[in-house]
């Protein structure tokens, strides 16, 4: 796949009771909260994999989404690459395909 942005990072959308979906980021913190519908916290699941959700998805009851490996997530939430500095990037097709997969219904 070619990204004519560098820009433009490569993720994996993933909302409660739906498949998983392509989304593309801008990567301001302000998109990512409207996807997960508030405050962003986020967690390392595999080498150079994180997962953005919703801080208080928990507390405020928001419906259980998937978990990935042992580790649960309530609401929406997005899959995406990152760098040993901490830099959000794109998801290899490699790592795309794998946690698209794993996402699935």
């Amino acid at each position: 796949m070619e990204i004519q942005n560098p820009y433009i990072i490569r993720s994996i959308y993933v909302q409660p009771g739906k498949q998983p979906v392509e989304q593309y980021l801008n990567g301001t913190e302000a998109q990512i909260e409207d996807l997960v519908d508030g405050r962003i916290a986020s967690i390392g699941v595999d080498e150079g994999i994180c997962v953005f959700y919703n801080a208080f998805g928990e507390v405020l009851k928001m419906p259980e989404n998937r978990s990935i490996f042992n580790q649960k997530f309530y609401g929406s939430f997005v899959v995406a690459g990152f760098d040993e500095f901490g830099n959000i990037l794109s998801l290899s097709d490699d790592n795309y395909d794998y946690f698209a997969d794993l996402l699935k219904l």
